[in-house]
């Protein structure tokens, strides 16, 4: 078992090797590669274009042997890097279990068929973000990027959205999908706070405004927290209000879609607009 998310474990028949064992860096960094790598193996030009980058195959070579050597002395198997050939394996004849990997495999199952049984599974492999100690190396910044991109559809899978409105704030629909929960509960209140929290955001990072089903999600907000103050008006009327709002808010949607069909004119003439 190899964990490279939220941090760098190895375990190898059931013993977990020592944090101490991977002082040589670059033995540490070959494992990391190799783990994430398809098959667990990869071309030897390969290994060491990663590793260094600006260094010149003759100079890189000698590195390569001294990181495998640390490595096998870090696991105690003389076949945890084995060089053949041209290639560089990692455990060419054990079964590798890989975090990020099978976090891999169930999110993009959980995604392809909306399973959130399998998407909840997939969440239980992420522990954090891929390899935090290597955040500055160049081979693993990508892969980064990809697991929490691919985190956040699997929490759109489940539903969890204050935790994808957290983890990505610019995410309109998460944002759209708490106000609609605070108006399911009645809280007028706690939507338009949400709907404003959003709307900064999006200025701030993008320097654009909420689109047309926050705004409408607002309206509604609004419409139910002057309903609910004191003084307001009877239940019954706050929930004919809200109803209402939501009608016009339809009708400006339908509208402004037969507009772009080019037939507006004659609905608003029917609707005597």
């Amino acid at each position: 078992m190899i964990t490279v998310l939220g941090g760098f474990s190895v375990t190898v028949d059931g013993v977990t090797t020592a944090p101490r064992s991977w002082a040589h860096r670059n033995a540490a960094t070959l494992l990391k590669i190799l783990a994430l790598a398809p098959g667990h193996r990869l071309h030897r030009e390969r290994v060491m274009d990663l590793m260094w980058p600006d260094e010149s195959p003759d100079r890189s070579a000698p590195r390569l042997h001294k990181a495998a050597h640390f490595a096998r002395r870090a696991t105690d198997r003389v076949d945890a890097i084995v060089l053949r050939d041209e290639t560089v394996w990692l455990f060419p004849d054990a079964d590798i279990t890989v975090d990020a990997l099978r976090f891999e495999q169930l999110s993009a199952t959980a995604v392809a068929e909306k399973d959130p049984t399998v998407a909840r599974e997939a969440l239980a492999w992420y522990a954090g973000e891929l390899l935090p100690s290597d955040r500055y190396d160049d081979w693993a910044a990508d892969r980064r990027e990809l697991l929490h991109l691919r985190r956040l559809d699997v929490l759109r899978v489940v539903g969890e959205w204050r935790e994808l409105a957290e983890l990505d704030p610019t995410d309109e629909s998460a944002h759209i999908e708490l106000m609609r929960r605070h108006l399911d509960a009645g809280d007028g209140a706690a939507a338009v706070s949400q709907y404003d929290h959003l709307a900064r955001v999006l200025d701030r990072e993008l320097g654009v405004e909420p689109g047309e089903a926050a705004r409408r999600a607002r309206s509604e907000a609004e419409l139910l927290d002057r309903c609910v103050q004191p003084g307001g008006v009877s239940p019954g009327v706050d929930a004919l209000l809200v109803e209402l709002a939501q009608l016009v808010n339809r009708q400006r949607e339908v509208l402004a879609h037969l507009a772009t069909a080019g037939d507006s004119l004659r609905v608003l003439e029917a609707l005597g607009a």
